[in-house]
């Protein structure tokens, strides 16, 4: 998604790559699990304390590019509209 809409995430911030996500949805569903995480350990940990403090993590994402990375997605992926 992002790699399409031409869109440089921070440093630190991975991806996984479709390859990385179709084996993890095939050993889901051979462990017979309803959920499974692929994102990077990073995003998991940033996700968890939104959780936690999530007016903190929302000032944090605005410091660190987040409204300008979303305006960035959200215009590189207009033609898939």
């Amino acid at each position: 998604m992002f790699a399409d809409a031409h869109v440089e995430l921070p440093r630190g911030i991975g991806t996984r790559s479709p390859e990385e996500v179709a084996e993890a949805v095939i050993r889901a569903i051979q462990r017979n699990r309803a959920e499974l995480e692929v994102a990077p350990v990073g995003l998991r940990l940033g996700a968890s304390f939104a959780g936690l403090a999530p007016e903190f993590a929302a000032r944090a994402s605005r410091l660190m590019g987040g409204d300008r990375i979303a305006s960035d997605l959200a215009a590189g992926q207009t033609e898939k509209r």
